[in-house]
């Protein structure tokens, strides 16, 4: 499905997430059988392991990188996204805003017509000691934003060091004005509504087989 996307000398971008450590696992071998040098800049340490037990190797984040592959947690039906389920929504948008080519991977069940229908929230990456002013800012733009805890009860924390709020918003109808003024509220580190274009998007369907968009 991507493999034939990745050319050799490739420098691709991994996004985070279950979807892309599976997907690694499964395409690796066929681009290492091509071509041995491909290489990956990891969006987390999470998948910096998965790439190094594929045999993928890794390098640095050189300010432009040729393939971005990742997955999502909801499309909508322009292409616009929400990430950071896994916490690396920083490094995934800074990838795919520096890619020639972004592709994205999804099940048939993260797709709707607008972002946040089914209850599906925004991640909002915040500075921690920004987080009460940043509640009260997402709250005016009609959110209802709660903190990311871990099992136990304490504070989420981004490799980056940052906390992350969850925030309900309403089916979205512009996704790209919505992402402009989340960014804009001091304290705001990224937000996870991606509205990077151009993108591929593959539909992964239950039986295996794929729709390109």
């Amino acid at each position: 499905m991507l493999s034939g996307s990745i050319a050799r000398d490739s420098i691709v971008g991994l996004g985070s997430g279950s979807t892309v450590a599976s997907l690694l696992e499964e395409i690796a071998p066929i681009v290492l059988a091509k071509h041995n040098n491909m290489r990956g800049a990891a969006t987390s340490t999470q998948i910096e392991m998965v790439a190094e037990r594929s045999g993928i190797t890794l390098v640095p984040f050189p300010g432009v990188i040729d393939v971005a592959i990742d997955g999502a947690d909801q499309v909508d039906s322009d292409k616009n996204l929400i990430k950071g389920g896994g916490g690396a929504l920083l490094k995934e948008k800074v990838f795919m805003a520096s890619a020639k080519k972004v592709a994205v991977v999804a099940s048939s069940d993260k797709f709707s017509r607008r972002l946040c229908e089914g209850s599906k929230k925004v991640p909002v990456e915040v500075a921690p000691f920004a987080r009460q002013s940043v509640k009260l800012a997402l709250s005016r733009l009609g959110g209802m934003p709660e903190e990311r805890l871990m099992p136990k009860g304490y504070p989420y924390f981004t490799e980056n060091g940052n906390v992350l709020l969850d925030t309900a918003f309403e089916p979205i109808d512009e996704p790209e004005s919505l992402e402009k003024q989340v960014k804009n509220i001091p304290g705001v580190v990224e937000v996870g509504i991606f509205t990077v274009k151009p993108i591929t998007v593959f539909r992964v369907r239950e039986d295996g087989r794929f729709d390109t968009l």
